[in-house]
């Protein structure tokens, strides 16, 4: 079986990263690599991985530089055919790479993600129709939102040298951004079952304090738009349309606001 590597990113989080770990140890596909990037943490990280630190590896940089960066850093470092990221406050079921690995060989397919349960503070929580989640030619149906989790994903590390890899100049929706580059040129496979826990835990979660998030998709929609050369002109076309529909949006929301 081709080697997967686990990329965790994590910064100032210490009260769930062990679960996240351990969570990629319980899989039961076989060996998993596993590299912690600390995205410059204010605190030493490494007493908290001691038991690990044999069997991961983890990459320090020195200056909080974003989870795009970290993420990044990961992915130049891994050694596997396979790129799986994980949130430092999420955690994977036991089976989930295995699943992803057996639909992948399937469908010959190089991206797949997953369902998820939902955990916030202290309860799980039901997802709204509006995060409804795809497999297969799904470009069209990501334009609105970013419908692909980053701690579900899994992709064929080839995959980054067509696409890029994640913007580092973005400290949200850098994910909407590089899925967007990935579903143009990729047919994504996905499974239903919920393979892993979405954990909103603490209140440090960027995007959280982001209050015009749906300007920043713009934005982003725009730059791809404008810099992805390798775009069908179906897929330009329905693109061109969704830009429309947000420029409404936050056209809508600054005259409420003001």
């Amino acid at each position: 079986m081709r080697k997967v590597t686990a990329v965790i990113p994590v910064y100032n989080r210490t009260e769930t990263l062990k679960d996240a770990v351990e969570s990629v140890l319980f899989q039961d596909s076989g060996e998993i690599e596993i590299i912690v990037v600390d995205d410059g943490s204010e605190t030493d990280l490494r007493p908290l991985l001691k038991p690990y630190l044999n069997i991961i590896r983890f990459i320090r940089l020195e200056k909080n530089m974003g989870v795009s960066r970290a993420r990044n850093e990961g992915i130049k470092a891994a050694q596997g055919d396979y790129i799986a990221f994980l949130d430092s406050d999420d955690v994977w079921l036991p089976f989930k790479i295995r699943h992803q690995l057996e639909i992948m060989e399937k469908e010959q397919s190089k991206v797949c993600h997953t369902n998820e349960f939902w955990y916030k503070t202290d309860r799980f929580i039901n997802q709204s129709k509006k995060h409804t989640r795809y497999g297969g030619d799904i470009f069209p149906k990501i334009l609105d939102i970013c419908r692909i989790s980053d701690s579900s994903v899994i992709i064929a590390k080839e995959v980054f040298d067509e696409t890029g890899m994640f913007d580092e100049s973005m400290r949200v929706c850098e994910d909407y951004d590089l899925f967007l580059r990935i579903a143009a040129l990729y047919n994504v496979s996905y499974i239903e079952k919920k393979c892993i826990i979405k954990r909103s835990i603490t209140n440090d979660q960027l995007s959280a304090s982001i209050s015009h998030i749906e300007s920043i998709r713009l934005e982003s929609l725009k730059k791809f738009t404008n810099s992805f050369k390798k775009l069908s002109e179906q897929y330009m076309s329905t693109a061109l349309e969704e830009i429309k529909r947000k420029e409404q949006i936050v056209k809508s929301g600054l005259i409420k606001g003001r």
